[in-house]
């Protein structure tokens, strides 16, 4: 761990000293996301940033899996990808389709898609910390990670939770209509309609915050770990020949990421969608006695 943590310091201080290189300190990850590009609508600017294209990428992994899976489905010698899809549906299913009754069939592609997205989407960074970007600065090049964990950004968790409490909502009206939805809320007296309305907007508050706060806090407390340095400290003792900080966290920092970064990552993923299927079978309930 010792030669480790000297020999990765010494070429990181090798790299800038020799190459117009410089590396993001590790603070910087918990600032805005880095916007790419931005186009023009009208007035307005469309920004492509960080997050965007995390989630562009993410999605072309999870595209790539399913083509993997699907390309060549057989029921007697299924491939490596067809069994691991076959096991992710079984998971689903007993994780988040239980109680939706003959509604599983409409709800699958929704929670899977929903469930994997967000589980990559927080495990980006730790899947895939080798994958960089750069930027020409005027110290230099700039390099620093392209996976930024996107679930980070409340425009992410706010957007996913807007789409849970559309669908939640419509199922509602599907099965009561407005009226009976609005009966629905007065119960079981007419004046307690602001506040269960109220409390149908607080559910898609209720879950995107607390993905979003659990995720950033990761994020924060790694910045905290990855910035135990001493500046300076090459160029003191090389007389400015060698540039660079000696970092303390190099290697067993990375034991606390696996539970910040992947542990939690699937644990919220999990919680996300389970309030989400647990939002949408309330409003389902009682159909089936109904019909």
């Amino acid at each position: 761990m010792l030669l480790m943590l000297v020999g990765v310091n010494l070429l990181l201080s090798l790299i800038s000293t020799f190459f117009p290189v410089t590396f993001e300190k590790p603070h910087a990850i918990i600032e805005p996301p880095e916007v790419f590009f931005s186009i023009p609508i009208g007035k307005y600017l469309l920004n492509i940033n960080q997050t965007v294209m995390n989630t562009w990428a993410i999605m072309l992994v999870i595209i790539i899996i399913l083509i993997l899976g699907t390309r060549n489905i057989s029921v007697e010698n299924p491939g490596f990808f067809q069994l691991v899809l076959e096991e992710y549906y079984n998971f689903i299913n007993n994780s988040f389709l239980e109680g939706l009754g003959k509604y599983k069939s409409k709800f699958a592609a929704f929670f899977s898609a929903m469930f994997s997205m967000i589980l990559l989407l927080n495990v980006s960074m730790f899947l895939f910390p080798f994958v960089v970007m750069w930027k020409k600065t005027e110290h230099g090049i700039l390099i620093k990670p392209f996976f930024r964990t996107a679930t980070a950004d409340m425009n992410t968790t706010v957007g996913i939770a807007i789409v849970v409490f559309v669908i939640f909502i419509g199922a509602a009206i599907y099965r009561m209509g407005v009226m009976g939805f609005i009966k629905e809320l007065s119960q079981p007296f007419v004046f307690m309609l602001p506040i269960n309305i109220i409390g149908e907007f607080a559910k898609p508050i209720n879950i995107s915050m607390r993905l979003f706060g659990n995720m950033f806090a990761g994020l924060v407390i790694m910045s905290l770990v990855y910035g135990l340095a001493v500046k300076d400290i090459f160029p003191s003792i090389t007389n400015n020949i060698l540039k660079g900080s000696f970092s303390f966290a190099v290697g067993w920092p990375n034991i606390l990421q696996v539970y910040l970064d992947f542990f939690i990552g699937i644990l919220q993923a999990f919680v996300f969608t389970v309030l989400s299927s647990v939002y949408v079978k309330q409003m389902l309930i009682g159909e089936e006695e109904e019909e």
